[in-house]
């Protein structure tokens, strides 16, 4: 063991809660299980030297993603062992900054998934260097779901996280299994990218050709809820049919998005927005959707709890409506305006005509949706892209695995006049992938075709 001061362990992540939470749990049990000396923290470990002074041997953090210096001085002992989990999501300014730190007497353990969204990651460069005979200081071991004793049937040693009282188990059970494997090659298809890194412990190529980038799904599902003065749970209202832990915002604008399955859809969906925050709200798919009646009356019984939930918040904004007006929506449609001229409601139903020309045409934007099914993606796309000062897009997704693998699923294309082009629901099954209908009820549910006016006056968008 190296004296207390001889040398310091360094671990960082993409995000610091996943250094707090995830990492360091597991360095402070196989601390005190192996019996060593001082004491672990929530991010720190001390030992005292030979004078009885309190020495940091090993700490935790995570650096902003364009902060060049978030690396520097961290060399200040004769050792150093670096630890990068989570590595596929690092950027290059800090991986960079990282790889200076190596000289000397100096290690680094990058762990990670396969960037799937990000070509020529710092960590693919990484493994590439790896794979490289002549830098024989560098060794990558890839490893893919097909190697997981849960698949292969090797033994492993029996788990020691479990808390007590539970029953003597294999590690294996807590690895992906087979059955995995064939879910998740069902649902987003062998060629998708989150397969080729997830599975096969690749880095896909033309990942990027993708409407939503699959890691901006992947943060805005992490991220975590604001609290504070203004913010409340879902569930706290008090209302029935409230019970989402997520936390809104008082005042919060309500948005209900509707895609009725037509048009070669497999779905009746909606999805809600409130604020930020979209949750999944009904789906059904089958007879029942093929009275326009049925659909009007259940969408008519979600703005009734859009409306108390509104309410509940003090939200001053109509409720808007947002419903693909093709095939039975069409239907819909008509049904609840008059609904709302009899007074039965008060929202605001408008009907999306997604094969229609776009809303918003800026000839001298870098992505031009060709039609309006286009700009819904576009628009949702911008929405969640990471902020590159933050990391943090500007939704938060509380929504069921379906509607974020079908976020992530269709291509983004271009045609011959230069527009930007959504992959259509027919090439989508033709590589047998189902019709987006859960992540169309998303984008509506956040899409505005037109301005919409608060009560007492004063624009929202």
């Amino acid at each position: 063991m190296n004296p207390a001061g001889t040398m310091v362990i360094v671990t960082t992540a993409t995000r610091f809660r996943q250094v707090r939470n995830q990492l360091w749990p597991h360095i402070r049990k196989t601390i005190a299980r192996a019996g060593l000396p001082g004491r672990a923290d929530t991010t720190q470990w001390k030992i005292p030297d030979a004078y009885g002074n309190e020495v940091l041997v090993a700490y935790g953090f995570s650096a902003p993603e364009h902060d060049e210096a978030a690396m520097q001085g961290i060399h200040g002992t004769p050792k150093l062992l670096i630890i990068v989990d989570e590595a596929g999501g690092i950027a290059r300014t800090v991986g960079n900054g990282t790889n200076n730190l190596l000289t000397g007497d100096a290690k680094m353990l990058a762990i990670g998934n396969p960037a799937m969204d990000d070509p020529r990651s710092w960590f693919e460069l990484l493994c590439e260097e790896g794979e490289d005979p002549e830098e024989p200081s560098t060794i990558t071991i890839p490893i893919a779901t097909f190697d997981s004793p849960a698949i292969t049937g090797e033994r492993v040693p029996y788990c020691r996280d479990c808390p007590d009282g539970v029953p003597k188990h294999s590690l294996a059970i807590h690895l992906p299994d087979q059955d995995w494997v064939d879910r998740t090659l069902r649902e987003y298809g062998e060629d998708h990218p989150y397969v080729i890194a997830k599975v096969h412990a690749k880095f896909p190529k033309g990942g990027g050709g993708k409407a939503i980038p699959t890691l901006w799904v992947e943060y805005a599902q992490q991220v975590e809820d604001p609290t504070g003065p203004g913010y409340v749970r879902l569930c706290d209202l008090g209302l029935k049919g409230e019970t989402a832990t997520h936390t809104v915002k008082r005042g919060a604008w309500v948005r209900l998005g509707v895609d009725v399955a037509a048009d070669g859809g497999d779905e009746f969906t909606i999805y809600r927005c409130v604020g930020d925050a979209i949750e999944h709200r009904h789906h059904s798919s089958g007879s029942e959707n093929d009275n326009q009646v049925k659909v009007a009356q259940r969408i008519l019984e979600e703005i009734e709890q859009a409306q108390r939930l509104a309410d509940a918040l003090g939200s001053t904004a109509p409720i808007r409506v947002k419903i693909d007006q093709n095939g039975l929506g069409h239907g819909a449609v008509g049904m609840l305006k008059t609904w709302a001229e009899n007074g039965r409601h008060r929202a605001e139903i408008i009907g999306v005509m997604v094969s229609e020309s776009p809303g918003h045409d800026d000839p001298g934007a870098v992505m031009r949706p060709f039609k309006k099914r286009d700009e819904m993606w576009l628009a949702t796309r911008a929405l969640l892209q990471p902020d590159p000062g933050t990391g943090v897009g500007r939704l938060r997704l509380r929504t069921d695995r379906d509607a974020a693998i079908q976020l992530t699923t269709p291509k983004l294309q271009y045609n011959s006049g230069g527009h930007s082009v959504i992959e259509s629901k027919k090439a989508m099954r033709a590589r047998g992938m189902k019709s987006p209908d859960r992540a169309e009820a998303v984008l509506l549910a956040v899409y505005e075709p037109e301005p919409v006016i608060r009560r007492g006056g004063g624009l929202i968008v």
